[in-house]
């Protein structure tokens, strides 16, 4: 129950029961006796009023968050919420202003900087070791690529260098329960599918290392563009020891996968310096193919022989095109 109303209800007990005592008891003498009891209860409910405003402020509305057109609507986002805040040298408009990005001196030759110029990314170039290499890694990335940038995951200030990592602007910095929810916000479907499905666990309770996460299998700042070392089949085989007996087309994707994203790799590398190294001709089959193998995958469930067989047919395709311009390229 709100504490205005417990305010309300005990303001009006005491009132009532003042006035009643003096109404009904008998006597003078014993009218004066409680006559003091029930102008302070009286008093009491009107201190009770004042208090009851102050209260009310404090308390979250019990109906749903609203827009300025009486419609529902969805709870401000990070965003809006520092836009609310304005911390002392926030920007006025909706985004912050580009950030000047110098890379460091141990950059890789050719290696281009993130698409976002954010305030993060103009600190982690120059705090060194793994605060850089997350920005190196981020570079080309399926997030990068697509115009987010550090505090879109991690939030943050993204105005106030000194305020950055301050939890009022849902700063959450690596804690993993935090981020899959953050991962789950976005990806609200892929997590409906994952939910329903045997690798499923609520990591917001506890860690158990016996289910996979989602960095387990797309990584985190690399997303999209893993490292050369990184195979799919082997976080499979991690759990799944008999992963070609007991799971075979599932077994089958996961291959057909890892052989493209090996081709993918080589692509990426050629065209680092471009906005979207993969060729055009090739985006929207690959982005296709990545949706449905995802909603196998996250399904975590054997599947139809002539599934198996359309996903890496598709993945065969695609594999041997970005081969062939590799070649055509050289």
């Amino acid at each position: 129950m709100p504490s205005a109303v417990i305010f309300r209800l005990v303001a009006l007990l005491l009132g009532m029961t003042g006035v009643w005592s003096v109404r009904n008891s008998g006597g003078t003498a014993r009218r004066r006796s409680w006559l003091p009891l029930a102008v302070a209860s009286i008093c009491c409910a009107i201190l009770a009023s004042f208090a009851i405003a102050a209260v009310g402020e404090g308390e979250a509305p019990a109906e749903p968050f609203h827009d300025s057109s009486g419609s529902a609507a969805a709870p401000p986002s990070r965003s809006e919420k520092q836009a609310d805040a304005k911390p002392s040298g926030a920007n006025s408009a909706d985004k912050p202003a580009p950030r000047k990005l110098t890379a460091p001196k141990n950059w890789p030759p050719g290696h281009p900087l993130p698409n976002v110029a954010s305030n993060c990314v103009a600190c982690h170039l120059t705090a060194g070791r793994e605060l850089t290499a997350a920005v190196e890694h981020f570079v080309r990335s399926v997030h990068d690529l697509n115009g987010l940038t550090c505090y879109d995951c991690h939030g943050g200030n993204r105005d106030d260098d000194a305020r950055a990592h301050e939890e009022d602007f849902d700063f959450i910095g690596t804690k993993l329960s935090a981020h899959l929810k953050t991962c789950s916000e976005c990806h609200d479907g892929e997590a409906e599918r994952l939910a329903a499905g045997p690798h499923h666990w609520d990591f917001s309770k506890r860690i158990n290392t016996q289910y996979p996460t989602c960095v387990d299998c797309h990584g985190n700042h690399d997303i999209g563009n893993p490292p050369a070392e990184f195979k799919l089949t082997d976080m499979c085989l991690d759990c799944h020891h008999k992963l070609d007996k007991d799971y075979p087309r599932i077994a089958s994707v996961v291959k057909h996968g890892d052989q493209l994203a090996a081709v993918l790799r080589d692509v990426q590398k050629r065209n680092i310096a471009l906005d979207d190294p993969v060729p055009e001709a090739f985006r929207e089959p690959l982005a296709k193919l990545r949706t449905d193998t995802m909603n196998v995958m996250h399904g975590a469930k054997e599947i139809p022989a002539e599934k198996a067989r359309d996903l890496n047919d598709r993945a065969d395709k695609i594999r041997t095109g970005l081969a062939n311009w590799l070649k055509s390229t050289n």
